[in-house]
């Protein structure tokens, strides 16, 4: 069904929603079926539509997605870095905090992977608050990547 969606965006004129239907189907759905490089290159394709767009906050969840896949298809952890340090540096421009936050977590992560932060860690750190508090929305992504 969610293939079916997708080939109704080349049917109508809904260029401005591509970056959802992206989102929604190789961020949330096609990772159970379609090869998780895959996914990673749609979701990348989705953040640089979305921001041509002017759709920034979907656009950096594209690209936290796009992380994640990446992490889970087995690429290479240097270039997941150099790719987190780009979506970083755009960060600079657009600040949104949330995306900023979880893609210093998955930093950090990678950071540890390759050589437990020695020479890949960087000053920012990820504000996550209160590990203890069930109310905090980045408790459960922090205490996973730690």
């Amino acid at each position: 069904m969610a293939k079916n969606a997708m080939s109704m965006l080349n049917r109508f004129d809904v260029a401005d929603q591509y970056p959802w239907f992206y989102l929604i189907y190789y961020g949330m759905l096609a990772w159970r079926f379609e090869p998780l490089q895959v996914c990673a290159d749609m979701l990348r394709r989705a953040f640089e539509t979305a921001l041509s767009l002017g759709q920034v906050g979907i656009a950096f969840y594209c690209s936290t997605h796009s992380i994640k896949s990446l992490f889970f298809s087995g690429a290479r952890l240097r270039s997941i870095l150099k790719e987190i340090d780009y979506y970083l540096h755009l960060l600079e421009t657009y600040k949104s905090e949330a995306s900023k936050n979880f893609l210093l977590i998955f930093r950090e992560t990678v950071s540890l992977l390759i050589d437990n932060g020695k020479t890949t860690s960087i000053k920012s750190a990820p504000c996550v608050g209160d590990l203890d508090d069930p109310g905090n929305k980045l408790r459960e992504s922090a205490l996973f990547h730690k």
